[in-house]
């Protein structure tokens, strides 16, 4: 019956389509940085250099946003099961159990029951009969979890050096194309606002903290993950020291929630794992690469408004007019918890998975009008989303810079009139010092001689008197 009704609401596709969304992080950013970040950014850039390199940076991110789950993700996660022995060969139907859970890969869970759940999600019923082969043949679940544990370590690791890789590489590309067309180095927000710096940073070490902003974070950030999901949750003595209890609660907290590092179908990262890469990677890299001062200062604020808008406006806005919606118009697209929580309480949860409403038991046609409904607030809030980061959050920044670039120019006008003024002033005061010695090397002069000045005084009445 479910099923009956959900092939009948209306614009099935557009429902479809925002459940594929909703559970791709990368495909939800990708439409953010199309719409938010590169069309109306380019509309509202300075000059057309940073309107290109703005189109060049969300085209690039845009194409590669589909393109590493669908090609670099399932090629990770065949070669690291392989290799680990979990399964025999790359065409084998087991590698998906890389996506069973990691819920189902802690210390107390039931590895068996997470595998029975993943392979009812599969038609093939090889699927089954793999995951139970492998099941068998390892005769210990602790032993499979620990392995599938590291086969999830080494695809997060890889995953994550190699997004933040891409994501560090292309500002290079687009500044570097315009360099190549300019001659300039500067931002090229200012070109037309202000002359070229000369003063220009070492590109060699902007590339090597690049390099190490992309490896090094990747590498920590999946041991951790690994660690706390194999050791569960750990009660903290009040007598370990305090960096210790630090790192605990740290791991603590991604122990107690699993399903936050899971990659949706095993090939799309959780917007948890998007965040690290962003926070951890990309942020430091955008300011590292940043050709001078002004360009640094408008990708930290860019960035900072991006990000909360994604991860917060996105959530608050679902949040408010999910509640509302289930309020007057009796709909479920909040989760059941919601309805019990107090008001600020509330802000805290998220609207449901639209891939699991199916399977909620809830009336056709309360189904029917959530699935309608549901779908239409998750891209009212994505449309509203890139609107404030494509236009309102640009025009903010080109204030800001034209604002510095102002000041700086007072400020160089402002030495120079200062330099001049100073010179100047140095210049009458030695002139003034130069005529009083001059002065008074005369005075001096005319009193040592003051005898002979005189009888000089006579000479002309001499000669005068003995001509006429």
């Amino acid at each position: 019956m479910d099923l009956k009704v959900s092939n009948n609401i209306p614009h099935k596709g557009l429902y479809e389509a925002t459940a594929y969304v909703q559970n791709h992080t990368l495909i939800n950013r990708g439409i953010t940085t199309l719409g938010g970040s590169t069309i109306p950014q380019c509309i509202m850039s300075n000059n057309k250099y940073e309107s290109q390199e703005r189109a060049i940076m969300g085209g690039i991110y845009f194409v590669a946003s589909y393109l590493t789950p669908i090609l670099l993700l399932p090629l990770y996660n065949k070669h690291f099961l392989k290799n680990k022995g979990i399964i025999k060969s790359l065409d084998s139907a087991g590698k998906n159990i890389i996506q069973v859970s990691k819920k189902f890969l802690t210390p107390d869970a039931n590895l068996k029951q997470g595998l029975k759940l993943t392979s009812q999600r599969f038609k093939d019923p090889k699927v089954k009969d793999s995951f139970d082969e492998i099941y068998n043949r390892y005769n210990n679940p602790e032993k499979l979890k620990k392995d599938l544990l590291s086969v999830h370590e080494k695809v997060l690791m890889t995953d994550f050096i190699t997004t933040a890789a891409m994501w560090s590489l292309i500002p290079w590309v687009a500044t570097e194309s315009t360099e190549k067309r300019t001659k300039r180095k500067d931002f090229s927000g200012g070109f037309n606002l202000k002359k070229d710096n000369k003063n220009h940073e070492s590109k060699l070490s902007k590339i090597l903290w690049n390099i190490a902003f992309s490896v090094v974070p990747g590498i920590l950030f999946s041991k951790a993950v690994t660690k706390a999901l194999s050791q569960g949750v750990v009660q903290i003595n009040r007598e370990t020291p305090i960096l210790k209890q630090i790192s605990q609660n740290f791991l603590n907290k991604i122990a107690k929630n699993p399903t936050n590092f899971d990659y949706t179908s095993g090939t799309n990262m959780s917007k948890t794992i998007y965040a690290a890469i962003w926070v951890l990677s990309s942020f430091p890299a955008k300011l590292i690469s940043s050709r001078d001062t002004n360009e640094r200062r408008d990708r930290c604020l860019r960035d900072i408004g991006l990000f909360t808008m994604f991860f917060g406006g996105d959530f608050l806005i679902n949040n408010i007019l999910g509640r509302l919606s289930d309020k007057f118009l009796k709909t479920e697209i909040m989760p059941q918890k919601c309805k019990y929580s107090g008001f600020w309480s509330n802000f805290k949860h998220s609207i449901r998975n639209f891939k699991n409403l199916d399977n909620l038991g809830l009336p056709p046609k309360i189904l029917k009008k959530t699935k309608t409904i549901g779908a239409g607030i998750y891209w009212t809030s994505l449309l509203l989303n890139t609107a404030l980061i494509g236009f309102a959050l640009p025009n903010i920044l080109n204030k800001i810079l034209r604002y510095n670039i102002k000041n700086q120019t007072n400020n160089i006008k402002d030495s120079i009139s200062y330099v001049v003024t100073e010179s100047y002033n140095t210049a009458v005061e030695s002139s003034d010092d130069f005529v009083d010695q001059i002065d008074n090397m005369a005075k001096r002069f005319f009193k040592d001689n003051n005898d002979n000045i005189s009888k000089l005084k006579n000479i002309p009445f001499k000669i005068a008197k003995n001509i006429f």
